[in-house]
């Protein structure tokens, strides 16, 4: 037979469930919000082009050293390829970095409650008025 559990054990688990689900969704509101304030940087091989992007991938900044006008079209194509490509990847690893922190810290939320626990408790309510 199990122990009776506190009078309030229900109420308080539904409290406390209630109290880690909003600081979950507050953390989830936080992370988005830091998202939206990555932003990658990169350049090309050779240190002429730089590149922002935010943190949804877009670009926001493309800068060109006045040396760059030296490259042909092909080349300087390529070189603002690759600053393009690295502030893209540097916000994707912000990102990631950002989304990863905030579902570990929401993995350790309890386990919805479900009708298991209900009939777990109206099955104990109803042995204790057999037993009474």
């Amino acid at each position: 037979m199990s122990p009776n559990p506190p009078p309030n054990a229900d109420h308080e688990l539904v409290e406390r469930t209630l109290r880690e689900a909003q600081e979950a969704m507050r953390r989830l509101q936080e992370a988005q919000e830091a998202v939206l304030r990555v932003t990658g940087s990169g350049e090309s091989a050779d240190g002429l082009v730089h590149a922002t992007s935010d943190g949804r991938g877009g670009i926001t900044g493309l800068s060109l050293d006045p040396r760059a006008k030296r490259l042909g079209g092909q080349d300087l194509g390529k070189e603002v390829v690759t600053a393009l490509q690295a502030a893209q990847q540097d916000a994707e690893r912000q990102t990631a970095a950002i989304v990863g922190e905030a579902l570990d810290d929401t993995a350790a939320m309890p386990e919805p409650l479900d009708e298991t626990h209900v009939r777990d408790r109206i099955e104990q309510a109803a042995r204790e008025l057999l037993e009474g």
